[in-house]
């Protein structure tokens, strides 16, 4: 297929679907500029398709989708190596008292929970171990793990929203 030939098509792409796909990317990223972004690229992988696919739009969607994975994943990825655990330089005193009641309540509040919820949290959040990881270690099923998160969620959003408590 000659140049000339794939970028005419590529451009009658854009015309017909770049709308639809940066809504699409709009909805997924919550953000103007990712999405343009993802749209770009998306694109721009078109371009760089040896056949042009016989469904551009289908075909666009399920790139944008999977570049928009790849994006997301890299920026879990990226704050899990650098957490920041110390409170940033431009934290008032009183945001960092704050910050200290609030953790000195949800530690109170994980005292309510029952034991195994309270350890299936500990592993999970101080721990980052899987559900897997936690079942094994327990000698409990992964969806008992699953359901000790959800429960334990639900009570402590429960309780936070309660302005009673504790």
């Amino acid at each position: 297929m000659s140049m000339v030939l794939k970028e005419a098509q590529v451009y009658q792409a854009f015309i017909a679907h770049a709308p639809y796909l940066r809504n699409y990317m709009l909805k997924l990223t919550l953000d103007p500029e990712s999405a343009a972004d993802l749209v770009q690229e998306a694109f721009v992988r078109l371009l760089l398709q040896e056949h042009f696919p016989p469904y551009p739009r289908a075909w666009l969607a399920r790139t944008g989708y999977r570049l928009f994975v790849d994006q997301w994943r890299r920026k879990q990825r990226e704050s899990r190596e650098s957490p920041n655990t110390e409170p940033a330089d431009w934290m008032t005193p009183e945001q960092a008292l704050l910050d200290r009641e609030f953790e000195d309540r949800v530690n109170r509040l994980l005292l309510r929970l029952h034991p195994k919820t309270r350890e299936v949290f500990r592993l999970r959040i101080y721990d980052q171990l899987s559900y897997v990881e936690i079942a094994n270690r327990l000698n409990c099923s992964e969806n008992t793990v699953k359901t000790c998160v959800r429960r334990g969620r639900a009570k402590l959003a429960k309780w936070l929203s309660d302005s009673t408590a504790v």
